[in-house]
């Protein structure tokens, strides 16, 4: 059975053969794993109405968004890979304990492939949803829905429930992503006195951006980043870009390039953060961003030589373009605010 194809030409099948393309070289296994708290199903033991029906329904969509989060994710990394398709696709769902917690960890597994597309098999999805004579109920239902939110979002009237969690991620409504950080502005400039709303909007936050196609949450992400948002709101989204692997070469050398230092500040923070796969050219795309660091953060003062108190010797003394004079770096320009 041919699954949803999630990112943008990966296709992936539970088979071992697509007929009738066919798989010109064989790249590698891949897998990824998805790690959630046991408190993601903590509602589930509220009733037995809930296991025999009620709220099952929740529960469906909760592990259908998490097998579609560890798809992407497999999708992800055979792009990375030079693979266009997966076969054998595998889920697993296991559970793992340790010093009195657990969590569940979903683990899907496949095979990057390359296989010789047909032209009837590269047709989007979007194509072959509206190519059709007829729209499905439940499609129109979902794309009402969909509007209905965006207007509440944008209104400010929208509840961020569970409900509208997994609608947003299910469906993946990339329009919701200014809406989102704007109503959690308060609560990730307040996460210290916030611990448990802000660690439940952070979970949701991240399966949302995962949940993206690649290029799509590389644009978000970075473009927010130089947006006029508060500095806390960018370096959350510093942290995401960390903990997501979501480091992009062109996207941190617009970064780096910004008239804003703070900006190209920020720039130098994401320099440091991973991709989740590398190869021989990165080696140059590296040394070209090495290069633009050291052309944009040049020295921003000067050091003078000044004689010390009741003394003949002399010491050195930055004098820095803000007015400070310092031993060292001027801590109050070059300072690096972390997250």
């Amino acid at each position: 059975m041919i699954k949803e194809m999630l990112s943008n030409e990966v296709l992936v099948v539970t088979t071992s053969n697509i007929a009738p393309l066919e798989i010109s070289k064989y790249v590698k296994p891949i897998s990824a794993h998805i790690v959630v708290g046991t408190n993601f199903f903590s509602d589930f033991l509220g009733g037995l109405t809930d296991v025999f029906g009620g709220k099952s329904a929740t529960y469906q969509k909760k592990l259908a968004g998490l097998y579609n989060e560890a798809i992407v994710v497999l999708q992800n990394r055979a792009k990375e890979a030079g693979a266009n398709c997966i076969v054998g696709l595998s889920i697993d769902v296991d559970e793992i304990s340790g010093k009195g917690k657990s969590m569940f960890m979903i683990t899907a597994i496949g095979t990057a492939v390359v296989i010789e597309k047909q032209k009837s098999a590269t047709v989007s999805e979007s194509e072959r949803t509206y190519s059709s004579e007829f729209l499905s109920y439940d499609f129109i239902q979902t794309k009402i829905k969909e509007k209905q939110f965006l207007e509440k979002a944008e209104a400010g009237s929208l509840t961020f429930d569970d409900e509208t969690w997994d609608f947003i991620i299910s469906n993946k409504i990339e329009k919701m992503f200014p809406y989102i950080i704007a109503h959690y502005s308060d609560v990730i400039g307040n996460k210290s006195t916030m611990p448990e709303a802000f660690t439940k909007f952070d979970l949701n936050f991240q399966s949302f951006v995962n949940c993206l196609d690649e290029e799509k949450r590389h644009i978000l992400i970075y473009q927010a980043i130089q947006a006029n948002y508060s500095q806390n709101l960018k370096n959350y989204l510093v942290s995401v870009i960390k903990k997501l692997s979501l480091f992009n070469f062109k996207n941190v050398q617009d970064l780096l390039k910004s008239e804003d230092f703070k900006i190209q500040k920020i720039g130098l923070r994401v320099a440091i953060c991973d991709k989740p796969f590398y190869n021989r050219s990165d080696i140059d795309e590296f040394q070209l961003l090495k290069m633009l660091i050291e052309k944009s953060f040049l020295p921003r003062g000067e050091i003078s030589v000044k004689k010390q108190l009741l003394t003949s010797k002399e010491k050195e003394v930055w004098n820095c373009e803000c007015g400070n004079k310092n031993n060292e770096i001027c801590t109050s320009l070059n300072r690096v605010d972390r997250f």
